[in-house]
């Protein structure tokens, strides 16, 4: 009776891969083929079926909401087969998994089992501190770009005595030196950071025989979700756990291995056949998602893609719609293309919630925003900020505020130590008093003293020349603030009468902006193609608006700023907005895929290396198998940059895709 409730609706393929339990079982689960309804199946028949302990099964995906999702459905499911007393298995996440094992053996790698678990901001700050002991300047050797390659090592398995073996050059050197230190300082305060939670783990359980028993003992049946996504600390962890019983089923799709800039590695799943002896591999190629347009799309693309399994997407949903590929005269025309679209489905009564923006990179969000702000459409960015939310626009729009307002305090507050240039709290208390002294705020006084060193901007100066002069006798007591005040007084007097690209691009330079977040980063890299964006926006303000550029692009900023809170109506309707890799495991009826072009998708990061090629594909399949029933391509004749307009080409993934199947649309 429970195996009918448990194979009900299963098409053979999936109800192979419910009734395999014993022995390494690699299951294929491409796009919307049922893959979690498989999962949480699998589960429930090992329960009830094969009578097996909950307690000896363990089941590991990637982040805390699926783990969450799985346990609610596998708690859901052995509730209707009213099996729910005997408990569920463990689910979680690789580091919540390696967490627990840590914490019931800490005294076995020099551990209380009361550790602290440092994130980040306490990772750095530890290793700042051990940069400063060897008197290396920490805006050269920034400490995160040291963090990023200790973590790197421990998800590769790299001891600190290995890892000059294993890295070189200007910065792992220094790594070479501070990684031993930092892990010993972890030690004495009784913490392990983020990397060693699987780290240590994976060490103790290669090392440790009866530790590693106990657990081959209690986790006799392992699944694990995503495994195209593991990278190396993660795959020795799965081969370690399953080494003795062997009941291992992992599930994923090589087609959707998109995280190697993450460090996964797409080998573990494609190399599973050789890791282990009598795999049984199972395909799950039926698609119950998207429309056959869709499919074949999609399929066009991947199958282009050498290093991957041969298996085909295919579905008995209807034909649907054909694509829709738009060329779109630049970014304006490409925005309003897809806002206009928008408005047509919402007119059919289409939820917005169905519909979703995917774009290669985050500052593409821009023009898009914008364009919903405009026509009054609400707008939810998933995975992400809004362009003028992000923590370095709103740092550049900051300085820009104060230039044209230096009574502006709330922008000048969020800028005066940022870049950090030493003015903490008591340095600020100290300038407000200054500052009270003259009945001036903070940003008068910084210019009232620049003033008076400078006394050939006077006749420029927006403070009385009495006050400048008052200023002037007490220098002795404000002395020591003179980089913040020179900065600052430069910048003011610099932009009166200047375009916005000219000052835009002076506080870059004088504050070092970019250089002091620059640590080589993934995200470091997203920051600065939001600047590069705001600086094609200044440019264009100041072509259009000369000297009026400041004024006039401030005042739009606080329309849009205006407009965004409107937007916040609380009812749940908005057209969603993404990156291509934040879409992965979503989908919506209509989908809308922007920048389609040579050096956005593929990036132009990725023109040199065949594999960083063929993931940029496969980001490309993933974000057409979101699309349930009808997508929409876009792709610029020419995009904005701040030298003029550059003109593009369309991308090589829309050749690729069945010409049948397409209908072209151009702004002319």
């Amino acid at each position: 009776m429970n195996s009918e409730i448990i194979l009900q609706g299963l098409n053979p393929e999936q109800k192979k891969a419910v009734i395999t339990t014993e022995g390494p079982l690699l299951v294929f689960a491409g796009a919307g083929s049922g893959k979690t309804r498989v999962i949480t199946n699998r589960i429930a028949y090992l329960i009830t079926e094969k009578s097996i302990n909950p307690n000896n099964i363990l089941a590991v995906t990637f982040t805390k909401k699926a783990a969450g999702e799985m346990q609610e459905r596998v708690k859901g499911m052995l509730e209707e087969l009213k099996q729910d007393k005997k408990g569920i298995p463990t689910i979680g996440t690789f580091h919540s998994i390696g967490a627990m094992i840590l914490r019931q053996n800490a005294d076995e790698v020099g551990l209380g089992n009361n550790f602290s678990i440092y994130d980040s901001d306490d990772s750095e700050n530890i290793i700042k501190e051990l940069l400063l002991e060897k008197d290396l300047d920490i805006k050269q050797y920034k400490p995160s770009a040291i963090s990023y390659f200790i973590s790197a090592a421990k998800n590769d398995l790299i001891s600190p005595d290995q890892f000059p073996f294993h890295y070189g050059g200007f910065i792992e050197d220094i790594v070479t030196e501070i990684y031993p230190k930092y892990q010993k300082q972890l030690q004495s305060q009784n913490a392990v950071d983020f990397g060693d939670l699987l780290y240590l783990t994976v060490k103790l359980l290669d090392e440790n025989e009866k530790v590693r028993t106990k657990y081959q003992e209690k986790y006799k049946y392992l699944l694990i979700d995503e495994y195209q996504d593991t990278n190396t600390v993660q795959y020795k962890f799965a081969k370690l756990i399953s080494a003795k019983y062997k009941n291992i089923c992992v599930v994923g799709d090589d087609d959707q291995g998109i995280y190697a800039w993450r460090g996964a590695d797409i080998k573990n799943i494609q190399s599973f056949e050789k890791d282990f002896d009598h795999v049984t591999v199972i395909k799950l190629e039926q698609n119950y998602r998207s429309t056959k347009n869709v499919i074949k799309a999609a399929v066009g693309v991947i199958q282009q893609n050498y290093s991957r399994v041969d298996k085909v997407l295919w579905t008995d949903n209807a034909d649907g719609d054909k694509i829709s590929i738009y060329q779109a005269m630049d970014q304006e025309d490409e925005a309003e293309y897809v806002v206009n679209n928008i408005r047509l489905l919402q007119q059919q009564g289409i939820n917005m919630r169905n519909m979703a923006v995917l774009y290669r990179t985050n500052y593409q969000s821009r023009t898009i925003e914008e364009a919903l702000l405009k026509t009054g459409l609400p707008y939810k960015l998933v995975g992400g900020f809004r362009f003028y939310e992000r923590k370095e626009i709103k740092d550049i729009i900051s300085y820009l505020r104060f230039l044209s307002n230096i009574k502006d305090e709330l922008s000048l507050d969020r800028i005066i130590n940022t870049p950090s240039r030493k003015v903490g709290p008591k340095a600020v208390a100290d300038l407000h008093s200054f500052a009270k002294e003259y009945d001036l705020t903070i940003g008068e006084f910084l210019l009232g003293a620049y003033t008076s060193m400078n006394q050939e901007f006077q006749g420029e100066c927006p403070i009385s020349l009495e006050v400048v002069e008052k200023i002037t006798e007490k220098k002795d007591e404000w002395g020591k603030y003179l980089s913040v005040i020179s900065l600052f007084g430069n910048l003011y007097y610099y932009a009166k009468g200047r375009e916005l690209i000219d000052i835009v691009d002076t506080i870059l330079e004088k504050t070092k902006y970019v250089e002091w977040f620059d640590d080589g980063s993934e995200e470091a890299v997203m920051k600065k193609e939001n600047i590069t964006e705001l600086k094609n926006v200044a440019s264009s303000y100041s072509s259009r608006y000369g000297e009026k550029s400041l004024e006039l692009f401030l005042n739009e900023i606080n329309i849009i700023e205006q407009e965004q809170e409107k937007n916040q109506d609380g009812s749940g309707n908005y057209v969603n907005l993404m990156t291509l890799h934040s879409s992965k495991g979503l989908e919506f009826d209509f989908v809308f895929m922007i920048g389609v072009e040579e050096g956005l998708l593929p990036h132009s990061r990725a023109f040199l290396e065949e594999s960083e090629l063929e993931e940029e594909r496969r980001l490309c399949y993933v974000g057409i198998t979101r699309a349930k029933r009808k997508l929409y391509i876009t792709f610029a004749e020419k995009r904005l940059t701040r030298e003029g307009f550059s003109s593009q080409l369309p991308s090589r993934f829309l050749g690729e895709i069945p010409q049948d199947i397409c209908e072209y649309y151009s702004y002319n």
